[in-house]
C-alpha cells in the first residue's frame, strides 16, 4: 500500500464509520448486525461530498435499551462480534464488525503484515492504526 492508497483508504473508512455512526445515534438506535465490505457501495456520483453507502439493511433491527433481546438471524460470521450468538447485545456488535472491515481495508488482518512496510514512511501509521482497530474489536 502507497501514500495514495492509505489515505484514499482513510477516507473510506472515515465514510464508513459517519455512516456507522448515523444509525447509532438514531432515536431508537439502528444496529446494522451485517457489516461486510459487500454491504459497502462506492457510488458513481458523488453527493455531498459522500460516496460510500450501507446497503443491505435486511438484518438491521431497531435498538431501545441495553437489555433487549434479540433473536432475528445476526450476520455473516467472518464479520459477527461473539456476542450475538447470544441474544443480549448493543451497537457495539457493528463496531467489531468495523474492526474487522477496518483491518482488512488496510491490509493489516493480524498485524504480521507490517513486515513489509518496515523503513517505509507509512510504518508508524500503520502500528498506531493497528492498535486502533484492535480497540475496536476489544471494545465489546
Amino acid at each position: 500500500m502507497d501514500c495514495v492508497e492509505y489515505f484514499i483508504s482513510c477516507e473510506i473508512l472515515r465514510q464508513i464509520l459517519e455512516s456507522v455512526q448515523y444509525l447509532h445515534e438514531l432515536n431508537p438506535q439502528i444496529i446494522h448486525r451485517d457489516l461486510k465490505p459487500e454491504n459497502i457501495l462506492i457510488a458513481k456520483h458523488v453527493r455531498n461530498g459522500r460516496f460510500i453507502k450501507l446497503c443491505d439493511f435486511g438484518l438491521a433491527v431497531e435498538h431501545r435499551t441495553e437489555t433487549q433481546s434479540h433473536s432475528k438471524n445476526k450476520g455473516t460470521p467472518k464479520y459477527m462480534a461473539p456476542e450475538l450468538d447470544q441474544s443480549k447485545y448493543s451497537t457495539k456488535a457493528d463496531i467489531y464488525s468495523l474492526g474487522i472491515i477496518s483491518m482488512e481495508l488496510f491490509d493489516i488482518l493480524d498485524g504480521s503484515e507490517l513486515v513489509k512496510y518496515t523503513n517505509t514512511p507509512l510504518h508508524e501509521s500503520f502500528k498506531n492504526i493497528l492498535g486502533v482497530f484492535r480497540s475496536m474489536v476489544n471494545y465489546v
